[in-house]
């Protein structure tokens, strides 16, 4: 009780969204979380294509990864919680192990054994590692191992170079994503995440919402 976890949700395109919260009461067919808020009004995950993934962090600091979670609003001693549960019962292990921050923006990325650079979508950034996605209709696959390194071009018009290698790749509706580790510590990009992270945190939403 009282675990801080984080969800994803995915509309299946380049529409992402985070919200976080923290556990109440847990079972074998669920947890019961504190209701996902944004600009006071709970939120309702429905629709089609949206997939959501959770993240838990367990004593040891490791993140661990529930994937296509469904998220219900549930009713329990006159108070109001939002239900999740997994299909899978044991979760993915977070390689890069710390928060990543969403960036989904434009970058140019130099693929070792490719010529030419490659113009892309930064998706995330960690101080050990990114993702990136790369249109499926492109049809560019790269195998795990491959040494890729992302120039970021900050406002002022500095660019960050951060050297990585693919650790996984997921095929999504429209896209696929690749995840790197990075090759060496950065502190340029601490840096950046540290002036990022002083525009955004407006999910972390601990209300507790009564009937």
């Amino acid at each position: 009780m009282g675990t801080r976890i984080q969800i994803t949700v995915n509309n299946g395109g380049d529409m992402q969204a985070k919200f976080v919260s923290r556990v109440m009461k847990a079972g074998e067919n669920g947890v019961l979380v504190i209701p996902f808020m944004h600009k006071g009004v709970r939120v309702n995950f429905e629709g089609e294509n949206i997939r959501i993934h959770m993240q838990v962090p367990d004593a040891e600091g490791n993140n661990w990864t529930f994937k296509n979670c469904r998220i219900t609003t549930s009713r329990k001693d006159g108070l109001v919680y939002h239900k999740i549960t997994s299909s899978v019962s044991t979760g993915i292990e977070n390689r890069r192990g710390e928060r990543r921050t969403y960036i989904w923006q434009p970058a140019v990325f130099n693929i070792d054994g490719m010529v030419d650079p490659l113009f892309t979508t930064l998706k995330d950034l960690s101080p050990s590692g990114f993702a990136f996605v790369i249109e499926s209709r492109k049809r560019l696959p790269l195998q795990i191992g491959t040494g890729v390194t992302c120039k970021l071009n900050e406002r002022d018009g500095n660019i960050i170079h951060i050297k990585g290698k693919i650790i996984r790749k997921e095929k999504m509706d429209q896209y696929m994503l690749y995840g790197c580790r990075g090759a060496e510590p950065n502190q340029e990009v601490v840096d950046y995440l540290k002036r990022l992270s002083g525009k955004k945190d407006e999910n972390d939403n601990e209300q507790y919402m009564e009937k």
